[in-house]
């Protein structure tokens, strides 16, 4: 019965530490097998077979299950690893009637006669040894299957605590669109077909408070990195057949960002580019009715560039008393002209600072 929602794992404590002899202890803990509760109430000592002179080799501290008639118990126990020039550490027996899970790593020195704490790995963390105790697989199996809800269902649809459920653009379409549209975006502000997009829906109930969805959109091929196009939340009052949700905000969060010889630039989820830098200096040398400009435009390369033909903002400051940035002619994508303006002649070529702001996509 419980292994319908619980996986394998440990809950807590249970970590291996060193005696500086040839014993180990396993803190107290519990953790969970194929079903089974194990919980150790005490510090559990267990012993490790002694160092060969010449040869090193790895043990594992394990938790086994062992659920033949004549055993039918969960214990600690050490598992000898081989002697070997590059020792590797015993493989788990995983099969109907044993299961393992590591705690530790624990290497045995040649010629040495004692373990200290540096000789041992804890293995706890790693989800293919062990791991925390998390949904069990037939649980977690039905979050892509029964458990997707549309955007139009109302709160009440959803149980109390946390809910999680994703959808495939390939598998779901119309299901997929009509999140899409719930939000107000498509595939195409991505430029991506509803095929390669994915998403996970993310939502934490409580029936007298409030309810929070997440929705989370990406990428699902390792061609476009699994990027992540944007978060979005909404909220609700309570979860009731008579409360709709509230709108989706978008939760905008720096996707890139990095600096090349012209400048710096951050590119958003939203789609929106900053770029700034101070690529050069502007002189004033060249009359112009009653002020002075630079005899010649400088050409600003943008350190990243703009969707194609998406006009940006740009903008320049020179640092100078009566001195100020021009932009002539029209931003483009890829940079800008400017040149100084001043009430007064010079040859000087004083810093300009630029500025331009647009889309990345």
């Amino acid at each position: 019965m419980f292994s319908n929602f619980l996986g394998n794992g440990f809950f807590n404590g249970l970590r291996v530490s060193s005696t500086n002899s040839m014993n180990t202890e396993v803190s107290e803990g519990a953790a969970f097998i194929e079903g089974h509760a194990y919980n150790n109430t005490s510090t559990l000592t267990v012993r490790h077979d002694d160092s060969d002179a010449n040869r090193t080799r790895i043990d594992r501290v394990v938790l086994r299950l062992d659920r033949t008639i004549e055993a039918r118990y969960i214990k600690a126990f050490v598992k000898k690893g081989s002697y070997s020039a590059e020792p590797q550490p015993p493989s788990l027996e995983r099969n109907d009637y044993i299961w393992e899970i590591s705690l530790a790593q624990v290497e045995i020195t040649a010629g040495k006669s004692y373990i200290d704490s540096s000789q041992i790995t804890d293995e706890r963390g790693d989800i293919d040894v062990c791991g925390r105790v998390q949904v069990a697989r037939e649980v977690g199996d039905q979050i892509n299957t029964v458990d997707i809800r549309t955007p139009d269902d109302r709160p009440d649809r959803y149980g109390e605590g946390i809910m999680q459920f994703y959808i495939s653009g390939s598998n779901q379409a119309d299901n997929f669109e009509n999140w899409l549209d719930s939000i107000g975006i498509n595939p195409s502000d991505y430029g991506r077909e509803i095929g390669s997009l994915r998403a996970y829906v993310h939502t934490i109930a409580n029936r007298t408070n409030t309810a929070v969805q997440t929705f989370t959109l990406f990428a699902w091929d390792y061609q476009s990195n699994y990027e992540i196009y944007g978060e979005w939340k909404r909220a609700n009052n309570a979860i009731s057949d008579s409360v709709e949700w509230g709108d989706w905000v978008e939760n905008v969060f720096v996707v890139d960002s990095g600096s090349t010889s012209t400048g710096d630039y951050v590119r958003y989820s939203n789609g929106v580019q900053e770029c700034w830098g101070n690529p050069f200096g502007l002189a004033a040398n060249a009359s112009y009715r009653n002020i002075y400009m630079s005899d010649s435009s400088k050409w600003w390369e943008y350190p990243k560039p703009f969707a194609g033909g998406t006009t940006a903002y740009a903008s320049g400051d020179i640092s100078a008393i009566g001195t100020w940035a021009s932009i002539t002619g029209s931003p483009n994508g890829s940079g800008v002209y400017v040149r100084a303006l001043s009430y007064y002649p010079h040859d000087t070529e004083y810093g300009c600072y630029m500025y331009a702001k647009g889309r990345w996509r």
